[in-house]
């Protein structure tokens, strides 16, 4: 899909060109899932699709849905659960673009860090445990939650708290937490650090293969902005093509660094993954299915009916 939304973008220019619509506004959290935007814009490919961006950081992906829902942004990446709990409370939505998917094997984006010596190995030994996460009753919370069911723990005997990414290495450190699920490029500072050490990949242990966040509108934006919107998935899967070409290469890691602010001697020791843009309707009902698990949700909810065409 990526190649055909490359050869369907290389067409934009020669044909015949749409008078210029005001900006796509973007929200985003400047992240390594969505490097393809950032590639597609310094590449040139919403331009030769005629499709104008302006990009807002946002502070999360469920940030983005009230600027969605007043009009200040017309498109957000945006973290599974935040998508499924909107449409439980009657806020409808559309899925346009896939990203970052679960690993099938370790190592994983996410990894759960201990302080160097402690006995922990299963979610039962973190029973009566501090473990952190980015925020509650979200995406991490529920692999985390997930993780510590399967390996014979019962997820309410843990205090789970709230623990801002970048503190989490130190709050390991400190005993403020006996372990936290990080991502990069903070994970890869703690597993270098010699009072941190490996848990679990608890990713692909019970999430393999489902949605971790998606591109999303609203159907008033969808219906209103159809023909802008499948240029700006054209331009991305473009992107996307584009990053996965240059994986792990200097002109990948300058692109990442420019936009990220990560130093780029740092994003040359993580672990890369490819660049995904499709979404895949199979792995839809993983993600509802976890969340019913995990106690997310309680109703039924089908994503696949929500895909922007």
């Amino acid at each position: 899909m990526a190649a055909a939304g490359a050869a369907l973008a290389s067409t934009a220019v020669p044909g015949i060109v749409r008078a210029q619509a005001a900006p796509l506004r973007i929200g985003l959290l400047p992240i390594f899932d969505v490097a393809p935007y950032f590639a597609a814009d310094q590449q040139g490919y919403f331009a030769a699709e005629n499709v104008a961006v302006s990009l807002e950081t946002i502070r999360s992906g469920a940030a983005a849905l009230p600027a969605l829902l007043g009009g200040s942004l017309d498109l957000g990446y945006i973290n599974g659960t935040s998508i499924v709990q909107a449409l439980v409370r009657g806020i409808d939505l559309r899925i346009v673009l896939g990203g970052a998917r679960g690993p099938a094997t370790p190592p994983d984006p996410g990894a759960l860090l201990k302080r160097k010596g402690t006995p922990f190995r299963t979610g039962k030994d973190l029973e009566g445990k501090i473990v952190g996460v980015n925020g509650l009753r979200d995406i991490q919370w529920m692999i985390l939650t997930a993780w510590v069911k399967a390996t014979g723990g019962d997820p309410t005997k843990l205090q789970i708290i709230e623990i801002a990414i970048p503190a989490m290495v130190e709050a390991v450190k400190s005993g403020r937490a006996d372990a936290a699920l990080l991502l990069d490029p903070f994970m890869t500072i703690g597993l270098g650090d010699p009072a941190i050490e490996l848990l679990a990949w608890p990713i692909s242990e019970v999430y393999a293969g489902g949605p971790i966040g998606l591109f999303t509108l609203t159907p008033e934006t969808a219906a209103t902005r159809a023909n802008d919107v499948r240029a700006f998935a054209r331009a991305y899967r473009r992107g996307t093509a584009w990053v996965n070409a240059n994986l792990g290469k200097d002109a990948y890691v300058n692109l990442v660094a420019g936009y990220s602010g990560i130093n780029p001697e740092l994003i040359r020791k993580m672990h890369v993954f490819p660049a995904a843009s499709d979404i895949v309707p199979a792995s839809l009902p993983r993600l509802t299915d976890l969340m019913t698990r995990t106690g997310l949700l309680s109703v039924n909810v089908d994503l696949r009916t929500k895909i922007f065409t």
